[in-house]
C-alpha cells in the first residue's frame, strides 16, 4: 500500500494511530503517533484511514491482527519447561538436624534423596533431571555420577560444576 506524507494511519498490531510524516522507502515510513512519538514503521503494519471514517470501529478490532503462531509457540515453550525435574541436595534443605550427623551419614542421606528423585523422574514424563550437588570437594558429585552410571543414564556437568544435568 502506498502512503503519502500527511496520511492518517492506524497500526495493525497495536492500538495506535498517527500521521505519516516522512517516506523513508517503499517499505518504511516515519509516523508521528497521537502521543507525539515518531516511529519507523513497516508499511505492512499500517492501514490508511480514509476521510469520513475516523472511528477505529470502521476497521474492525485492531487487536485481531496479532500473529496466531506467536501465541501457539509460547504455549509449547511452557509445556517444555514443565518437563524438567530439579533436586537440590544441599543438606541444609534436606534436614534440620544435620549438625549431629557424620559426613558418611550426610552423603548417604543425600544419595537416598537423589535416588528417589531419579525414580520419580523416570516414572514421570520428564525429559531432564537437574541434580544440584554444589561445588565442594566433589565427593557427593562423584557418588551421584556413580549412581547415574548404575542407571545407565546420560549426564553432563553444568558450566559452574555445581550441578549435573541428566537426559532421561
Amino acid at each position: 500500500m502506498k502512503f503519502s506524507v500527511g496520511d492518517k494511519v492506524l497500526f495493525k498490531k497495536e492500538s495506535l494511530r498517527g500521521r505519516v510524516s516522512k517516506i523513508i522507502s517503499i517499505y518504511k515510513v516515519l509516523v508521528l503517533t497521537q502521543d507525539g512519538f515518531e516511529m519507523n514503521v513497516s508499511v505492512n503494519d499500517l492501514v490508511r484511514v480514509e476521510e469520513g471514517t475516523e472511528r477505529i470501529a470502521s476497521y474492525g478490532r485492531v487487536s485481531n491482527f496479532k500473529d496466531f503462531k506467536e501465541t501457539s509457540f509460547k504455549a509449547k515453550k511452557s509445556q517444555k519447561s514443565k518437563s524438567i525435574c530439579r533436586v537440590d541436595l544441599h543438606i541444609e534443605l534436606l534436614t534440620s538436624n544435620y549438625h549431629y550427623m557424620s559426613n558418611i551419614e550426610i552423603v548417604q542421606l543425600q544419595l537416598n534423596v537423589c535416588e528417589k528423585k531419579i525414580h520419580k523422574a523416570l516414572n514421570s514424563k520428564a525429559t531432564k533431571l537437574e541434580i544440584i550437588h554444589g561445588i565442594g570437594e566433589g565427593i557427593l558429585r562423584e557418588e551421584v555420577h556413580n549412581l547415574l552410571r548404575d542407571y545407565k543414564l546420560r549426564f553432563y556437568l553444568s558450566k559452574d560444576g555445581g550441578a549435573t544435568e541428566v537426559i532421561l
